[in-house]
């Protein structure tokens, strides 16, 4: 069995050196559920809305929205205006499954939760790669974090900063977007600040009244999200910062399922040579499973690529 080690161990081995964090879905499992934002959507199976997810092959609710608004286009150039406006009808009802969603499965207040243990976490690493959509990050970087996330050239406008800008100093990279952020109306991507009644406020407001949807890659293939990435130029950039990385990795949160394969590519093409996986709750069949499919992934693309395996609790994320 691979050897664990704890997490302060791992930090002790790379001291002076620079860290990169790349976290998933664990890091948020104590308050954001991601069994799938459609499943908490309430929109039925078997219905026509949830058939349209199924015929599309996908559980992007933007891909669904365009979907039905380009059809609503069709219809009413062949003088079908009623169908139309039952599919522009559609497109709001899968807008407003979304907010529900959102509001199902996430926490509705910044202040209802303490970062003091998560942000001490944060403090360890130079650059944070995120895989997760939810606000958990966004809301722990507020706390006294050295961490920035490329909107600091931009503008506030109303409740919204941006845009995001390559030349802006940068050490949060969100792999896959987040439901804080935004496309305006010049496709640039902006983000909604903590103001007002919070950013879950600004985000249901934005989707209901303004008809934009956030960018984020939702659940699906390795291939699926890569199309996401390759059509978003932020994502796109994100994701060329993580195959430039030389900083020694440690990943939190994630199990190197085969439906990330696009992000492990990544790390094991990149200048990395250190690579430290936290394991929740270890034992030695999750340690098989893991070592296996890590070593596929070092074989197939980055034979230079060390790596070992950490306890994940011993990390203390959150009290």
């Amino acid at each position: 069995m691979p050897e664990v080690i704890t997490f302060d161990e791992a930090i002790k081995a790379t001291k002076d050196k620079d860290r990169t964090l790349l976290m998933g879905n664990g890091f948020s499992a104590n308050y954001f559920s991601y069994k799938t934002l459609l499943a908490a959507s309430g929109i039925a199976e078997g219905s026509a809305l949830r058939n349209v997810f199924d015929a599309l092959q996908t559980v992007d609710f933007e891909k669904v929205v365009r979907a039905l608004e380009d059809a609503a286009i069709v219809e009413a150039a062949y003088g079908h205006d009623e169908r139309a406006a039952d599919l522009r009808k559609d497109a709001q009802k899968v807008r407003e499954a979304l907010v529900q969603a959102v509001n199902a499965t996430h926490p509705a207040h910044r202040e209802d939760l303490d970062y003091g243990s998560s942000a001490a976490f944060l403090r360890h690493f130079n650059t944070v790669f995120s895989l997760n959509y939810d606000l958990l990050l966004y809301w722990t970087i507020l706390e006294e974090t050295k961490l920035r996330d490329g909107f600091g050239l931009g503008t506030q406008i109303g409740r919204f900063l941006g845009p995001f800008r390559e030349d802006a100093y940068c050490a949060v990279y969100n792999l896959h977007g987040g439901l804080h952020l935004f496309a305006d109306a010049d496709g640039e991507i902006i983000k909604a600040l903590h103001t007002g009644d919070g950013v879950i406020a600004t985000i249901t407001e934005t989707i209901e009244r303004k008809h934009r949807l956030p960018v984020y890659v939702a659940e699906g293939t390795s291939r699926q999200k890569m199309q996401k990435i390759e059509s978003t130029a932020y994502l796109r950039h994100c994701h060329a910062k993580l195959r430039e990385n030389s900083a020694t990795v440690f990943i939190y949160g994630h199990s190197a399922d085969e439906n990330d394969a696009h992000i492990y590519r990544a790390i094991f093409e990149s200048g990395a040579r250190h690579l430290y996986f936290g394991v929740y709750q270890p034992d030695p069949d999750k340690l098989k499973l893991l070592d296996g499919q890590l070593a596929k992934f070092q074989k197939v693309w980055g034979k230079g690529t060390k790596y070992e395996f950490y306890d994940s609790r011993s990390a203390k994320v959150w009290p």
